[in-house]
């Protein structure tokens, strides 16, 4: 099993240049449809959700526990190791992280324009993905990272 998920992500306040700790963050993986110049994401729901630490990283996810998911998690390289679910190979397709930044704003008294920021992005090979969020209260940007 590998010593960190394939997919991780972090945030950075740039209101105040620091982490920005105890955001819940959730998982998805998604399906889409080509719908004439447009692609359109399907319904889904997160199959792990994690809060940022201190750093404002998620290091790891903690996965749907409800065992009538286990076979969903199984097709997303999901797979129990003794009594834990851990991620043994990642999945190509389309995954989106749920950011909740209106939680995290709100709970430093500070208002903001987005109550979450969706972060839809393409897995294609199996290297791993890292999606930073540089945050602040009325602007966001993220990219690719290492």
């Amino acid at each position: 099993m590998a010593s960190k998920p394939p997919i991780t992500c972090h945030i950075l306040d740039t209101t105040t240049g620091t982490p920005a700790s105890g955001v819940v963050c959730s998982l998805f993986y998604t399906s889409v449809k080509d719908v004439g110049d447009t692609v359109e994401i399907l319904s889904s729901e997160p199959f792990a959700m994690a809060r940022t630490n201190e750093d404002g990283r998620v290091p790891g996810w903690v996965f749907d526990p409800d065992p009538k998911r286990r076979e969903a998690l199984r097709e997303l390289g999901v797979v129990k190791d003794k009594s834990t679910l851990v991620w043994s190979e990642l999945k190509q397709g389309v995954y989106k992280i749920r950011f909740q930044t209106g939680k995290y704003f709100s709970g430093k008294q500070k208002e903001t324009f987005f109550p979450f920021v969706d972060v839809v992005f393409e897995v294609s090979d199996t290297r791993h993905y890292h999606i930073p969020l540089l945050l602040s209260n009325y602007s966001y940007s993220t990219y690719r990272g290492s």
